[in-house]
C-alpha cells in the first residue's frame, strides 16, 4: 500500500513531546515563539541506489525550524538573571535527542509495506541557529535541524525475498 511520506512525517512527529506540545506547520508558518515548521528538502536521486532485483536505496531529508522568544541577559549565574537562551536551547537539542532514541529503539514513521526503514537520524549533532529577527516583539530566534530517513523503496522489485 502506497502512503504519503510527508504525512507519515507529521504522524510520527506528533509523537515527540516537544513537537506534539507546540503549534507546527508544514512548508509554512506563522513566525512566532514555540512554533514549529516542518520544510521538505529535495533529495538527489543521484545518491539513490538501484539494486538489481528493482529495489531502491532512498532517503527523505526534511528540517524542522523551532522559533524562540529570545532575551538579552548576560549568561551569569546571579540572582534575577535568567539563562532562558540556553534553556531554549536544550529544548529544541531535545527534538535531535528524540530522534535519536526513537532510532536506537528502532521505532520509524510507516512509509508502508514497499519501504523498509534502516534509520532516521539527524544531519547534525546540535540544532543551527539560523537568525535572530530582532524586528519582532519579542526577538526570535529561528533555529533548525535536519532529519534523514533511510530506507529500501521495494515497489520495483522484480521478485520476493
Amino acid at each position: 500500500m502506497e502512503i504519503d511520506k510527508n504525512q507519515a512525517i507529521i504522524d510520527y512527529l506528533l509523537q515527540c513531546p516537544t513537537l506534539a506540545s507546540n503549534p507546527m506547520f508544514f512548508n509554512c508558518v506563522k513566525a512566532e515563539s514555540d512554533n514549529k515548521q516542518i520544510i521538505t528538502l529535495e533529495n538527489d536521486k543521484v545518491m539513490d541506489k538501484t539494486y538489481i532485483d528493482g529495489s531502491v536505496e532512498k532517503r527523505y531529508t526534511f528540517t524542522i525550524i523551532d522559533f524562540r522568544a529570545v532575551t538579552y541577559n548576560p549568561i551569569v549565574n546571579q540572582l534575577g538573571y535568567s539563562n532562558e537562551n540556553v534553556e531554549q536551547l536544550l529544548d529544541v537539542q531535545g527534538i535531535i535527542d528524540w530522534i535519536t532514541e526513537q532510532n536506537n529503539l528502532r521505532n520509524f514513521p510507516n512509509f508502508g509495506d514497499k519501504c523498509l526503514i534502516s534509520s532516521i537520524s539527524s544531519t547534525t549533532n546540535n540544532p543551527r541557529l539560523n537568525t535572530v529577527d530582532t524586528t519582532a516583539s519579542p526577538a526570535l530566534a529561528k533555529y533548525s535541524t535536519s532529519i534523514r530517513v533511510e530506507y529500501l523503496d521495494t515497489s520495483q522489485c522484480i521478485w520476493n525475498n
